[in-house]
């Protein structure tokens, strides 16, 4: 190829050669720019004088001055010499960049606009700088689930206009599915507002996929529900300038209420009688009362020692309160069993069934005169509950309660007037703290006057391959009047395991710790070792006739052991089995976690 073809090749002209074919460079020279831009386009050349090049080649370099970004135009052009082709590549600058201005960013926080472009100010404007500071904005949407991006940039006079769109909720619907057809239903029993008022995203605002699936758990954790979903769809009047969408809350309604019937062991596990602890219960209970996701509930159970009757009803947001305020009201008769106080420290090894030692003293009885021990109360309270804060929930609550026998006063009954307060947290990284504060309040000279103070801490802990540390700590202290049954008992199922219930002793205050250690098994079925201790801190004779000094109750103790534990509706099923401080050897059988 003769020079003059070459240079008309490099410059744009019709002549152009075969690819392969090179092209003797003799000079390379960059123009239009000086100084530092200057150098960074010749910096991104490859081309070097008197080598021969293709085409290909040539423009690949072009495309690498381009890629710097500093340059909105970049145009190659080649002319003859006596040693080959002068290759010069023109180049023009983008503008320096002195402001910026941004459209339809309505949650976008003008702050994070600045920082994402202020290191651009006033230098020139660098189109890849500028691209990931874009990105940075779409980012911002994207970490909050928000629906909005950047759809266009315009620059003039080095001022650049940056639009955004960010797709508001038009409009909110609740659809009742069919179960058995999936077809839409006209009405269901939950009514509307009752749904709606779940929901925290409201007309005006941005849609949040993170807001949605939260939308969707509060819902879903109504109770109400099997299957809860959202479908956005576009409002008839969304442009692509000012996107709307449509939300529609779709739920399919379950069965809410009915009768119940059941039996099964008493988590005492120490009541005379063949089958200790044995228990027969029927319940009613209705989720969704006059369709306000109300709350009534009836239960009786009765034992071979132990009998109760309960009734409960349940508002959780109290006249459409804006706090979220719910109540409980409460009537409750029980007769139970004495033992955990009143029943002696050792176990008696002719026992079997849960809670049943395989080791003892065979001259001593599990119980002995606890059998006797009956403690009736009739109660009936009110408690109102809301959140505080991201975690956190408050409660406050009042209940009336008249117990006996073995009353403080020294009459037939004792009477209280018990206020509440309570403050719990369950936050993230599985931790749990409660803490709770109860005055008996004497509303006349003979009633019950008191103040109980009770704290509460759990943590999980993951280690890996599904294996969880979880850990416990809890205790409590009482002040002023104490009948014997409102002591504190440690030591059973759900306190120190390897001792029967209130075992270790029952005090004016207590504290207990639990180390657990969890591993899978197969599927539902997990394995536990644990480690418990709990003491009453040498409180116990401060109790109204001692009654865990008088039956031989060494006040501190500790348990070890392993068992496994499957998940149900009810919660955890629990099978333990347990040494404690004496060496003696207890099957545990309870339900929930333990604590």
């Amino acid at each position: 190829m003769s020079l003059s073809a070459a240079a008309a090749a490099v410059t744009g002209g019709e002549a152009r050669p075969e690819e392969d074919e090179r092209i003797l460079v003799s000079e390379v020279e960059v123009r239009g720019v000086e100084g530092e831009l200057r150098r960074v386009a010749e910096a991104a050349l490859s081309i070097k004088p008197n080598f021969g090049y293709t085409m290909k080649e040539v423009q690949d370099d072009i495309h690498r001055v381009f890629d710097t970004g500093f340059f909105e135009k970049c145009q190659p052009h080649g002319e003859d010499t006596r040693d080959g082709v002068k290759l010069t590549v023109e180049v023009t600058a983008n503008p320096e960049l002195r402001g910026l201005v941004a459209s339809g960013a309505n949650v976008l926080p003008q702050r994070v606009i600045e920082d994402a472009f202020r290191a651009q100010y006033g230098r020139t404007l660098n189109f890849g700088e500028f691209s990931k500071a874009l990105k940075r904005l779409n980012g911002w949407y994207e970490d909050r689930g928000l629906f909005g991006q950047v759809t266009g940039v315009d620059m003039a006079d080095g001022i650049v206009d940056v639009r955004l769109a960010e797709m508001v909720v038009s409009g909110l619907a609740l659809r009742y599915v069919d179960k058995k057809s999936g077809e839409a239903r006209d009405e269901g029993r939950t009514r509307p507002e009752v749904v709606l008022r779940q929901l925290t995203t409201r007309p005006g605002q941005v849609y949040s996929t993170r807001q949605a699936r939260s939308n969707i758990d509060a819902v879903y954790s109504m109770g109400l529900f099997d299957d809860v979903n959202i479908l956005p769809q576009p409002a008839e009047d969304s442009t692509l300038e000012h996107p709307k969408v449509d939300l529609v809350l779709n739920v399919v309604e379950r069965k809410t209420g009915g009768l119940s019937a059941g039996g099964g062991i008493s988590g005492q596990g120490h009541a005379a009688g063949v089958v200790p602890g044995f228990i027969g219960s029927a319940s009613y209970a209705q989720r969704n009362l006059f369709g306000l996701n109300q709350k009534l509930s009836a239960t009786v159970e009765l034992g071979q020692t132990d009998s109760l009757f309960r009734i409960n009803h349940t508002d959780p947001w109290v006249g459409g309160d804006s706090s979220r305020t719910s109540r409980t009201i409460s009537l409750q008769n029980t007769r139970a069993s004495g033992t955990a106080i009143h029943g002696r420290a050792s176990d008696d090894p002719g026992r079997t069934g849960a809670g049943a030692s395989t080791s003892g003293d065979p001259g001593e009885e599990s119980g002995g005169d606890a059998g006797s021990v009956v403690v009736a109360r009739l109660m009936g309270g009110v408690e109102y509950s809301r959140p505080l804060a991201t975690g956190w929930t408050g409660t406050l609550g009042v209940n009336w309660q008249r117990a006996n026998p073995l009353t403080f006063s020294g009459g037939d009954s004792d009477t209280l007037m018990l206020a509440l307060l309570r403050a719990a947290y369950s936050g993230r990284a599985d931790t749990a703290l409660a803490a709770s504060v109860e005055q008996a309040v004497p509303v006349q000279p003979s009633w019950l006057n008191f103040n109980r103070l009770r704290l509460r801490a759990e943590r999980s802990v993951p280690l890996g391959a599904g294996v969880s540390a979880q850990l416990c700590a809890k205790g409590g202290v009482i002040f002023g009047d104490l009948p014997p049954y409102e002591a504190f008992p440690i030591g059973g199922t759900n306190s120190v395991r390897g001792y029967s219930e209130g075992g270790v002793g029952s005090g004016r205050s207590y504290v207990a710790g639990t180390a657990e250690l969890h591993y899978p098994i197969y599927g539902p079925v997990e394995g536990t070792l644990f480690a418990d201790y709990g003491s009453d801190l040498d409180s116990g004779q401060r109790v109204l006739g001692d009654p865990a000094g008088a039956r031989g109750k060494p006040g501190n103790g500790y348990g070890y052991g392993a068992g496994v534990r499957i998940d149900s509706p009810v919660g955890p099923l629990r099978l333990e089995y347990a040494w404690n401080a004496a060496g003696l050897r207890r099957f545990h059988l309870g339900i929930g976690s333990h604590g």
